[in-house]
C-alpha cells in the first residue's frame, strides 16, 4: 500500500532528494542540511528522501525539524527497486509543492510524467569518477536537466564537462569567522578531507616530508588510504593524524595554511583567513579548482615539486600571502547559507 501522508499540504512544502544525508558527512550532505536549516527559518516544511546508508538508522525520523525518510538498504539494489519504493511513498511527492533533487533526479524520472505541473528542480554537485565523464553520465545529466524546470550547478566547470546550461551557479557556503594569525605556529598546515588519492593527500605528505621539518602538518579525515598514510608518517615527528575534527573552523584558526581541495573546505579556509594549497590530478579536477572565483588567490598545482616551491615561496613572501588572503576573504565572507537560500528561492519563484 502507498504510504499515507503524515501532514496536510501547506504553502511551502518542500521535498529534497539526496543520496546521502545526515548523519553521513560530506559536501552534499552539509549543503542540504545547512540549506534546510535556513529555509526552516523562512517557513518551509521540509522532507528529505535519502538512502539508509547505515542499517542502524531508522527509516523515518525527524531531526532539526526536518522529516527524513530513508530508502531501506534492501531497496537500493537498482533503479527499479528504488522507483518501487518511491511509488509506495508517492504521497510524499503528491503533497510537496516543490521537488528539488540533489544529483539524484533520476529517482524522480518516472514520476515527472505523472506530475507534469509539479515544480521540479535539480542541483548538480560534482562529478562521477576522477576522469572525463563517460557518455552515459553526460546523457543522464542532460535528461535530468530536461525534466527539471530549472537547475543549479555547483561550479561553472560543468558547462564544459557535462554540457550543462544552468539557470544559476553556486559554490556553496560556510559559516566561519575571520581569525587572527598571530597566535598560530608560523609554518603549521592542516589537511581536512577524505583520505583518498583525489584529495591529493599523498602529494601533500611527500612535500612536507621532503621539506624536512620546515613545516608541520596535522591531518584530519578518514578514507581508503588511512593505513598507508599511517605507515608513511610513522617516523615523521612533524606530521600527525586524527580521524576527525570536531570543528574545522577551530583547526583552520590554529593553523597557518590549509591543504584542502573541495569548495566547502576552501571557502571555510578563506573565511577564516588562511592561504589555501589545492592539488589536481586530472583535467576535470583542474577545471573544478580553477572555476572557483578566488582561484587566483589559491596555489593550485599538479606536480609535487610545484607544491614544495609554493610552500617555500609563500614562507619567504608574507606580504603576498596577506594580499591573497585579503582578496579571497573579501569574497568568501559573503558566501553564507542565507545567500544560498536566497538563490534557491529566486530560482523557485521565477
Amino acid at each position: 500500500m502507498p504510504h499515507q501522508p503524515y501532514r496536510s499540504i501547506t504553502k511551502h512544502k518542500l521535498l529534497f532528494l539526496c543520496r546521502l544525508f545526515w548523519p553521513h558527512i560530506g559536501g552534499v550532505e552539509t549543503h542540504v542540511l545547512q540549506l534546510s536549516m535556513e529555509l526552516l527559518k523562512r517557513g518551509y516544511e521540509i522532507t528529505i528522501i535519502t538512502e539508509q546508508h547505515d542499517s542502524s538508522l531508522p527509516l523515518l525520523e525527524e531531526q532539526y525539524g526536518i522529516h527524513i525518510f530513508r530508502i531501506p538498504q534492501a531497496s537500493l539494489k537498482n533503479k527499479w527497486t528504488i522507483w518501487t519504493w518511491m511509488y509506495r511513498h508517492i504521497s510524499l511527492l503528491m503533497l510537496s509543492n516543490i521537488v528539488h533533487a540533489h544529483d539524484v533526479m533520476w529517482w524522480y524520472w518516472p514520476f515527472r510524467f505523472l506530475f507534469l505541473n509539479k515544480s521540479t528542480y535539480t542541483t548538480f554537485h560534482g562529478y562521477e569518477g576522477a576522469n572525463e565523464p563517460h557518455l552515459g553520465a553526460i546523457l543522464s545529466r542532460k535528461m535530468s536537466e530536461f525534466l527539471s524546470r530549472k537547475t543549479i550547478c555547483i561550479g561553472d566547470w560543468m558547462r564544459k564537462w557535462y554540457h550543462t546550461n544552468p539557470n544559476a551557479v553556486s559554490y556553496g557556503a560556510a559559516t566561519c569567522s575571520p581569525a587572527s594569525v598571530f597566535q598560530v605556529k608560523p609554518n603549521s598546515i592542516v589537511f581536512i578531507g577524505r583520505l583518498s588519492e583525489d584529495t591529493g593527500i599523498l602529494v601533500y605528505i611527500h612535500a612536507v616530508q621532503f621539506l624536512k621539518g620546515k613545516f608541520s602538518l596535522d591531518i584530519f579525515g578518514e578514507g581508503p588510504l588511512k593505513q598507508e598514510i599511517l605507515k608513511m608518517i610513522y617516523d615523521s615527528p612533524f606530521i600527525t593524524y586524527q580521524e576527525e575534527t570536531v570543528s574545522p573552523e577551530k583547526e583552520l584558526a590554529r593553523h597557518r595554511y590549509a591543504f584542502v581541495s573541495r569548495y566547502l573546505a576552501m571557502i571555510e579556509a578563506q573565511q577564516v583567513g588562511r592561504f589555501v594549497f589545492a592539488q589536481w590530478d586530472t583535467a576535470i579536477k583542474r577545471d573544478y579548482l580553477r572555476s572557483l572565483p578566488t582561484a587566483d588567490c589559491i596555489h593550485i598545482f599538479h606536480d609535487p615539486k610545484d607544491l614544495v616551491k609554493g610552500l617555500e615561496d609563500i614562507q619567504k613572501h608574507p606580504e603576498k600571502e596577506k594580499r591573497f588572503i585579503k582578496k579571497a576573504q573579501t569574497w568568501a565572507v559573503h558566501q553564507r547559507w542565507s545567500k544560498a537560500a536566497d538563490m534557491y528561492e529566486e530560482l523557485w519563484e521565477k
